[in-house]
């Protein structure tokens, strides 16, 4: 039996590419926020109990286009598969200029759209007060 397939419009932009002059920038504007909050606020002594993992710094990474907010996490348990492991906890999704959507990841490592068509400054003052993105 033949499929038919039907075209349909849906409300999603369709993604815009950055040249990499624009997203070196935005990269460095995003390392300056990292250094200046999540590094200061999220980054604590080892706990005492070696059993459980633990936030030992940030970094941002492009990955298509989405600027990803990264935690590398220490693993100092006997039963640790590996010394560190590191996961995206945020993104700004490019869709126009100076125009991003915020995300946060879930538990089941789905993305959430957190807010739309924000300006960077908005994006970064979102991370700021909203706790999904607190470690």
């Amino acid at each position: 039996m033949p499929t038919r397939y039907v075209w349909v419009q849906t409300g999603i932009p369709p993604k815009c590419k950055l040249q990499p002059y624009e997203k070196d920038r935005l990269k460095a504007v995003a390392d300056k926020f990292v250094d200046e909050f999540y590094k200061p606020t999220f980054i604590r002594p080892p706990p005492p109990d070696e059993r459980f993992n633990y936030v030992v710094d940030f970094s941002t990474k492009w990955h298509g286009a989405y600027l990803q907010f990264i935690a590398r996490y220490a693993c100092p348990g006997p039963n640790a598969i590996s010394p560190f492991f590191e996961i995206a906890f945020a993104r700004l999704g490019y869709f126009r200029p100076d125009r991003w959507s915020l995300w946060a990841r879930r538990h089941n490592d789905q993305w959430i759209d957190m807010g739309h068509q924000m300006t960077t400054e908005e994006c970064f003052k979102e991370m700021r007060e909203n706790p999904w993105f607190h470690l």
